[in-house]
């Protein structure tokens, strides 16, 4: 079968190439019509033509004519976890208003991964990427910053790269309250389990935990565990922290809360009768167990909405680099409740 060509688009609809590359390559307009210097009449015309012949944009060649993509890439650790999976939906529905195609890449955590899936994203002349780093990833996107790609950082920073926007949640004021939940709730000795990784959400609620106990004249109690560590390794220190003592768990990660949850059931322990707990990030099992759990929520649609629209103005208007700061929310929960009974 004879491949359709723009020249086969412009000649049935009686019009110029130049007129069908005008709408072929326009944006939908805020008045739902295209944003091109054509009779809408006309456009529409082309567009019905183009439909009937099955002539399909040749996107590779516009983007070398223009020096545009129309492309944007967003990088995760992992867009299987809960977190990025939400938040990816929202980016791509985001990007839809600016006309972009969005690719998606995981980085599993790992910088080598994370160095190929940029030269890969690269490689499609994107117009500008969405990142969450991992540690040690500067070297991979500061490839994308001196190809002159604009570069956004989601969720997780590091500091000194010049150059890059930034969306992020204060997570050292989510850290602090969270522990300023279960000390208002009487509870002295609050212990955190953590992941031990170098990343500033986490560190960041970290933070936030261990000054606030230190401001109330608490003593801080942080176990760091590997990422990804099953709920055994969770039920030993859940074990041991009862046994000092232990009254209550901060949570900072929607995989810690899961495993702490599986670790309590196999200890059949309850909460908040044996032991209280505020969790992180939303999700259905809060509200299935016999109690509920308190926890705190991300802005999903906040974040990637902030982060489509801050890489926009980089890439349409060369805005300069911007950080915006967005805050977390508390959902209360039986899990944190002294008078609850069953």
């Amino acid at each position: 079968m004879k491949k359709i060509t723009i020249k086969d688009v412009a000649r049935e609809a009686g019009v110029s190439v130049t007129l069908v590359s005008f709408v072929m390559n326009a944006k939908m307009g805020a008045n739902g019509r295209l944003d091109c210097p054509v009779n809408p009449e006309t456009a529409e015309r082309v567009l019905a033509v183009a439909k009937r012949l099955g002539y399909r944009r040749n996107v590779a060649a516009a983007s070398l004519r223009s020096g545009k993509s129309n492309t944007i890439a967003v990088i995760t650790t992992d867009i299987s976890n809960r977190f990025f999976a939400g938040i990816s939906r929202y980016i791509e529905d985001k990007s839809v208003e600016y006309g972009y195609t969005v690719l998606f890449g995981s980085s599993d955590e790992s910088v080598d991964k994370l160095d190929s899936v940029m030269d890969t994203v690269l490689a499609y002349n994107i117009d500008g990427v969405i990142i969450a780093p991992v540690p040690g990833g500067e070297t991979a996107i500061r490839k994308a910053i001196d190809a002159k790609v604009p570069v956004v950082l989601l969720d997780r920073d590091i500091d000194g790269l010049e150059g890059v926007g930034k969306v992020l949640l204060d997570d050292v004021d989510a850290g602090r309250q969270a522990t300023e939940l279960l000390i208002g709730k009487g509870y002295t000795n609050i212990h955190m389990i953590s992941y031990d990784l170098d990343i500033s959400s986490i560190s960041e609620r970290e933070e936030g935990y261990k000054s606030t106990m230190s401001n109330r004249g608490l003593e801080s109690h942080v176990h760091n565990v590997p990422y990804g560590a099953s709920y055994l390794i969770v039920r030993d220190i859940i074990q041991e922290s009862l046994k000092n003592g232990a009254e209550a768990f901060f949570l900072p990660t929607y995989s810690l809360a899961a495993s702490t949850l599986g670790a309590l059931k196999s200890l059949n322990l309850h909460t908040p009768e044996d032991v209280a707990i505020v969790a992180f990030d939303e999700s259905d099992i809060y509200r299935l167990g016999r109690t509920s759990i308190a926890h705190m929520v991300q802005p999903l649609k906040q974040l990637a909405e902030k982060s489509v629209e801050l890489l926009h103005s980089m890439i349409d208007q060369n805005a300069p680099a911007s950080k915006i700061i967005l805050k977390s929310e508390v959902v209360a929960g039986e899990s944190i409740d002294r008078n609850y009974k069953k």
